[in-house]
């Protein structure tokens, strides 16, 4: 399992240096620190939503609340009358209450009623984006200064987004190696082998929609400071460039293989495809032409790598160590 995980991040990040390459010289102020600010500043939203849906299709669901959770943090924010850092901090918190409310009810739905996790979610968006047509009929508004520009200026010489983006690969490399990280790659690859070992299921998939909920929201506070306004229709182009980036990383969708370093790296390709369109001349009306031809060829390219890992034989790894109940 792990070659498979480790081949998807790989090609995730032999497309990203090999479309960077190409952005250099399309570009003569890529390597500036200007640039390089603001394209991890329009990265970090897509990589702090893609790290939670990672998790949600390892461990064998599906998420489509994601887009809905981020709208609907993005216009509290913007509707946040006072301009003090205390009224700020209330949008934030009230943002961040919303993600986990969705991440546990779509938790409830999936790991305890056993509802379809594409229906649970579908329904939990639906009511997230009416929510925020409510809330903001019409894209406007504005955010506090402390969100923007404050999340997305610099600490000395270290832009906000970078430090993000770093937590979010820290945060997964240490949680991978928990009882908990190894429990959701178990209970993606084989379900009833996971319970018979002992591992509780039902709490592990609520657990994983809860974060994935708080991580969504704070995607919208990151789009929030990054728009500085809020916008209640954008949900569905923001949740396909989130969706594309987990499978740009190599993520398999139905459980049990995917990494959200890989995932972060499948963001942070369609973040430079973006500035290297732009910088190209590109309309960006064409732009959702070439996300899509990148996204269909690293699935490709992806397949072709794990059908091939899967001819040769394996150690057995940690993750099916897990599974079987088999030590280490």
């Amino acid at each position: 399992m792990r070659r498979a995980l480790s081949s998807g991040t790989t090609l995730a990040a032999i497309i990203l240096v090999a479309m960077y390459i190409v952005y250099m010289y399309s570009s003569i102020d890529v390597l500036t620190t200007e640039n390089a600010t603001d394209l991890l500043n329009n990265a970090a939203p897509l990589v702090i939503s893609a790290t939670g849906l990672t998790l949600v299709i390892v461990v064998g669901g599906f998420d489509l609340s994601l887009g809905g959770v981020v709208t609907l943090a993005n216009v509290i924010l913007a509707t946040q009358t006072g301009g003090t850092t205390g009224s700020a901090a209330v949008g934030v918190l009230l943002a961040l209450l919303a993600g986990v409310v969705v991440g546990a009810l779509n938790g409830f739905l999936v790991a305890y009623l056993n509802v379809q996790s594409i229906a649970a979610t579908l329904g939990t968006f639906i009511m997230c984006s009416g929510l925020a047509l409510v809330i903001m009929p019409s894209p406007g508004g504005s955010v506090p200064e402390f969100i923007s520009p404050g999340l997305i200026s610099s600490v000395g010489p270290v832009p906000v987004s970078l430090l993000v983006i770093l937590a979010c690969v820290v945060a997964y490399l240490a949680f991978r190696r928990t009882r908990m990280g190894i429990h959701i790659f178990a209970v993606g690859l084989d379900e009833s082998a996971a319970i018979q070992s002992g591992i509780r299921a039902a709490a592990v998939k609520f657990r994983v929609y809860l974060a994935a909920g708080l991580l969504y929201a704070v995607a919208g506070v990151m789009l929030s400071a990054l728009t500085a306004s809020g916008d209640p229709n954008g949900s569905a182009v923001f949740m396909v460039l989130v969706f594309a980036a987990v499978a740009i990383g190599g993520a398999k969708f139905g459980g049990g293989r995917g990494s959200a370093i890989g995932s972060i790296l499948g963001a942070g390709v369609l973040a430079v495809l973006q500035k290297m369109l732009f910088a190209v001349g590109v309309s960006t009306f064409y732009t959702g032409i070439f996300q899509g031809a990148i996204l269909i060829v690293a699935v490709l390219i992806g397949m072709i790598s794990l059908r091939l890992g899967e001819t040769r034989p394996r150690a057995v790894t940690t993750d099916q160590r897990a599974l079987t109940g088999r030590p280490a």
